[in-house]
């Protein structure tokens, strides 16, 4: 359990000064919040091959921090089961500091998956790639939700790491709300009820998401939110890690403070994003990511007045400061979470089977013309890309990363 004194004790300090103080967390708060500059907002599939890309409201880059590199994730006799040149590139989905994500075709089946290619040099480099990409590899191949995006293939080169998934034709979550301007109750209840499965799910196994925003959450052909990005997440040792990452907007306050915490940050996350979904922003949001901070800390939620009874409990059970009286905090299955009054509309049973129709069913008129994804990344040029001049050089020793390569039984 988390302090109760101790984190009380801080969100007093804060309410006393204007800023950040220095006795925060760990001594290096301060340092590790500024290196959010450094690092990529957030896009399609995977948040290791994001770049910045104009958008109608502002977003905030997440926190990436050092970790060692697993030395028995590296094997040079390990080989792939399948390679590029079963592959056809289509058109770039998403771009970034590490790689890209592609749209591509199976060259027998004509299947259509999204294809995101890592630099090998980029993550030895940052050690803590290197770890993310394991943890992000070894959660896709565990997970199996309808709501969370399938591993099909995995396989490597002599310098990149391919990772194909489900391609999720109906693109961000985050653009249709940009469109829409704002959710009906209605639609938040449906998005938000799903994405409790999914939470559900990973937290059954143990996993933290740590990143859930709108723009992480993609839908499938029928409207379905398919979870994405997991390069964030991660299995807690003892239940509990510190670790300084995810979104500012989105990040619950004992994440800021550096405080020890679990999977109920994400329940926190979930009322950001429950709240962004009915007025159109997150709640604490600002041009200043230090006023935005102080805000999560230490600002009471602002509610609208056309909020329900049930919206503005939920939200404010869910957006509690303190982690131990949180929706969520309580019961390993979310009951609390699913028996809210906010959810009443839903029939569980009948949602997770897919059952209940999407609010929103995505135009597609042509799946290969990636057209609910962003023009600045679908209308790149794809020629040579993915580049095959890395099969030119030899493998250094130790650059194979140990049972990386990856088919899913579904695609067989």
């Amino acid at each position: 359990m988390i302090n109760e004194d101790l984190l009380n004790q801080r969100l007093e300090e804060l309410k006393l000064s204007t800023q950040l103080p220095s006795g925060i967390g760990n001594a290096s708060l301060k340092k590790r919040l500024q290196e959010e500059q450094d690092s990529n907002p957030p896009s399609n599939y995977n948040s290791d091959t994001d770049e910045p890309k104009p958008r109608k409201r502002d977003r905030f880059e997440r926190v990436k921090h050092e970790v060692v590199l697993d030395q028995d994730f590296i094997s040079p006799t390990n080989k792939p089961q399948v390679s590029r040149d079963d592959f056809q590139p289509i058109c770039v989905l998403g771009r970034g500091a590490f790689g890209k994500v592609y749209l591509v075709k199976h060259a027998k089946s004509k299947d259509l998956y999204a294809m995101k290619v890592l630099k090998k040099a980029s993550l030895v480099v940052h050690g803590k790639q290197a770890q993310q990409a394991k943890t992000e590899r070894e959660i896709l191949e565990a997970v199996g939700h309808p709501f969370i995006v399938k591993l099909c293939y995995a396989f490597q080169t002599p310098t990149e790491l391919h990772m194909l998934l489900e391609y999720a034709v109906g693109g961000e979550l985050f653009r249709h709300l940009d469109h829409e301007g704002m959710f009906s109750e209605s639609m938040a209840i449906f998005y938000a009820a799903e994405l409790v499965c999914a939470l559900e799910h990973l937290h059954s196994l143990g996993i933290v998401y740590r990143d859930l925003k709108p723009e992480n959450c993609l839908l499938d052909v029928q409207g379905h939110v398919v979870l994405t990005d997991f390069g964030l997440s991660k299995v807690p040792v003892d239940g509990k890690t510190n670790t300084i990452c995810g979104t500012a907007e989105y990040m619950a306050p004992e994440i800021l403070m550096g405080l020890e915490y679990d999977m109920t940050v994400d329940w926190w996350s979930l009322g950001i994003l429950i709240y962004d979904m009915m007025t159109g922003s997150p709640p604490f949001s600002s041009n200043n990511r230090k006023k935005t901070i102080d805000s999560i800390l230490t600002k009471k939620i602002p509610m609208p007045y056309y909020m329900t009874a049930e919206a503005r409990d939920i939200l404010s059970k869910l957006l509690r400061k303190n982690p131990n009286a949180r929706l969520g905090s309580k019961s390993k299955k979310t009951d609390a979470i699913r028996r809210h009054k906010f959810f009443r509309s839903i029939d569980w049973v009948a949602l997770e089977r897919r059952e209940i129709p999407p609010p929103i069913v995505p135009i597609v008129t042509d799946p290969e013309s990636a057209e609910n994804f962003d023009p600045l990344f679908t209308t790149e040029a794809v020629a040579g890309s993915p580049s095959n001049e890395d099969l030119l050089h030899a493998a250094e020793p130790n650059s194979h990363f140990l049972n990386f390569s990856y088919v899913d039984s579904s695609v067989l």
